[in-house]
Parts: C-alpha cells; structure tokens; sequence
C-alpha cells in the first residue's frame, strides 16, 4: 500500500511538472509569435520609411540615440509602442534586419 502511495505521488508530481513545461512552451511561443507580428510590422514602417531603414540597418545602435529619435518621431512613437521591437534591434539588429522573422 505505501509503494503505491509513493508510486502515485511520483506521478502526479510528474504530471504536475509536465504541465507546467508544456504550459510554459506554449506561452513562450506565443510570446515569439507576438513579436514575429512586431517585427513584420516594424519591416512595413521601414518600407515607409526607406531612409530610416538605412540608417538603421547601418548603425541599429541609433535606437538608443535621443537626438535621432528626436529627428524622426514616427520611429520614437512606433519604438514607444512597440518596446520589444527596440530591444530587438539593439540585442539581435541581424534577426530584425535579416530573414530571421521572415
């Protein structure tokens, strides 16, 4: 009877973690699919903004930069909006300015 007891609490503890795991995976894909939208989104506002993208895929470190972002509001406001977007750049400016995303 104990053995089974035991046999059963490993169990659940073993369902229990599972469930967190695949729980975790699916946010965490979601979370990437989120900012796979931004991105596409942030490759429409490059195509807008051909300059921008230039600059940009030169020096992604201007996104730091408060006297560029002062030059170009429409980039401040969109990186305002979309915070991960200007991580992104900084972090990984290859996967946003390549086919990464894509």
């Amino acid at each position: 009877m104990k053995q089974e007891a035991r046999s059963l609490k490993r169990c659940i503890a073993f369902v229990s973690l599972l469930a967190v795991f695949l729980g975790s995976a699916a946010l965490a894909s979601t979370d990437q699919d989120r900012l796979r939208t931004e991105v596409r989104q942030f490759h429409t506002f490059l195509q807008n903004h051909p300059k921008v993208s230039t600059e940009l895929r030169t020096n992604p470190k201007l996104v730091n930069s408060k006297r560029y972002l002062d030059q170009h509001d429409d980039l401040e406001k969109f990186l305002q909006r979309h915070p991960r977007i200007k991580q992104e750049i900084v972090n990984h400016p290859s996967r946003v300015f390549g086919n990464y995303y894509r």
